[in-house]
């Protein structure tokens, strides 16, 4: 691969009325994830080495083909994956589509449970009520020597913000890390596809922010994790 790494970043985050977007009004770009990856990308000092390009799903955008970039992430969000929403269904069809390509896709939290719904897993609510917290994962012995996690030891932490998760793993997938009520948290389905239940994009400020006048604000527990999106870069340089 010459030149800049092509980057789609597809941001799901969630449909008008789903949250309320005034409680990102402190952060740059509002509630436009897209405004927050390119700014991460900027401090990562990625600027010269990736090509940077978004759309917004949940918002019906134009869903991107797979020669439009050279490696994929989607993103979290607020929706349930059984919410059966239009944008959802399109969502589903377009992951059925990608799956036939060889376009490396990193999934995030609400795109992890998407990718594993659409290849036979199961997804439902998380025992004991949402985990909003900067937590530690185990990593397995695949986990430990995958790429997606160089450089991290067998308990890194990351972000985070989950009322659902993976709770049985599509047919074939390798389990690449566990965590606190969360046996799946992290896959590798093959052929580059990827996911992971937590937010290795999100700033404490940010991820804490998503919480903001529900009834868990008072659960919130997350601390600056400034090495988590190295597995950004992981994923992206492997």
């Amino acid at each position: 691969m010459t030149g800049k790494i092509r980057l789609c970043y597809i941001s799901i985050i969630g449909a008008p009325g789903r949250y309320d977007p005034a409680i990102y009004d402190g952060e740059n770009g509002g509630d436009d994830e897209l405004v927050w990856i390119a700014d991460l990308l900027a401090r990562m000092g990625l600027a010269e080495k990736v090509e940077f390009s978004g759309v917004h799903g949940a918002l019906g955008e134009p869903l991107p083909e797979p020669d439009d970039a050279d490696v994929f992430m989607l993103g979290g969000s607020y929706h349930s994956v059984h919410d059966g929403l239009p944008w959802q269904d399109a969502m589903f069809d377009w992951l059925t589509r990608m799956r036939q390509s060889s376009r490396p896709l990193l999934g995030i939290c609400g795109g992890h449970q998407m990718m594993a719904t659409v290849l036979g897993g199961t997804v439902g609510m998380v025992e004991g009520g949402p985990l909003c917290a900067s937590r530690p994962v185990a990593l397995s012995a695949a986990g430990r020597a995958h790429g997606l996690f160089a450089g991290f030891d067998a308990n890194p932490v990351f972000h985070f913000a989950n009322e659902e998760h993976v709770t049985a793993a599509p047919p074939g997938a390798r389990l690449l890390a566990t965590g606190d009520r969360m046996p799946y948290c992290a896959l590798d389905y093959g052929d580059g596809w990827l996911s992971v239940q937590f937010h290795p994009e999100a700033t404490a400020r940010c991820i804490a922010l998503a919480w903001k006048g529900s009834p868990h604000e008072q659960k919130v527990d997350y601390r600056p994790l400034p090495d988590a999106s190295g597995l950004l870069l992981n994923y992206m340089f492997a």
